[in-house]
């Protein structure tokens, strides 16, 4: 399954009932399983996969390839993992049964981008566009910055995706399906902010 134009990062803390926050949205929105600490993680994706393959959404596992060749999940690598790819050797290597699906990388500058288009990743996901609170240490690229890093992930072939203090209002501000090919975001898919489907 490809990766829709919009993706809900799980986030306990800061959505709790993601369930409720995921059900509400079209299926244009994607969910993909974060939290990397839960304790109940293993148990947490396999419910989310039910769910989601139930709804006909698309499902990712960040951090975990392993868990997510098991629910026939997509896998979201973080930014930094792709310096470990001798070990891991990027989407060539998933099981067969969910190379149809669309895997993503994090990329926080250029040299990220290169390596995540040599690991065979075809979708990106570029942050922090904006401030947000996920990430409040980090210094936001804006416009200034963004733009060019979504447009050169494109020139390169791969699908770019905005992340960071995104919701309909930055992205329009940030020039819409002109720059990239979606967003990602935990609070704009609360539920009672229910996205318009494209």
């Amino acid at each position: 399954m490809s990766a829709p134009p919009f993706l809900m990062l799980s986030d306990l803390t800061r959505q709790p009932d993601w369930r409720a926050a995921v059900t509400a949205q079209p299926r244009s929105v994607g969910l993909v399983l974060r939290d990397y600490d839960h304790h109940a993680r293993a148990e947490m994706a396999a419910e989310m996969a039910r769910l989601c393959y139930g709804q006909g959404r698309y499902f990712s596992i960040a951090g975990d390839a392993r868990l997510a060749a098991k629910h026939g999940a997509a896998f979201h690598c973080p930014s930094h993992m792709l310096a470990r790819l001798p070990l891991w050797r990027g989407p060539r290597r998933i099981s067969t049964h969910v190379k149809s699906r669309t895997h993503t990388a994090a990329v926080h500058n250029h040299g990220e981008l290169i390596a995540a288009k040599r690991a065979g990743f075809t979708t990106v996901l570029i942050s922090p566009i904006f401030a947000t609170p996920s990430h409040a240490d980090a210094a936001p690229l804006g416009l200034m910055r963004a733009v060019p890093l979504l447009r050169a992930a494109r020139e390169m072939g791969l699908r770019a995706y905005a992340l960071g203090g995104m919701d309909m209002q930055s992205w329009h501000r940030l020039g819409g399906l002109a720059v990239a090919d979606g967003f990602a975001a935990i609070r704009s898919f609360a539920p009672k902010r229910v996205l318009a489907a494209p």
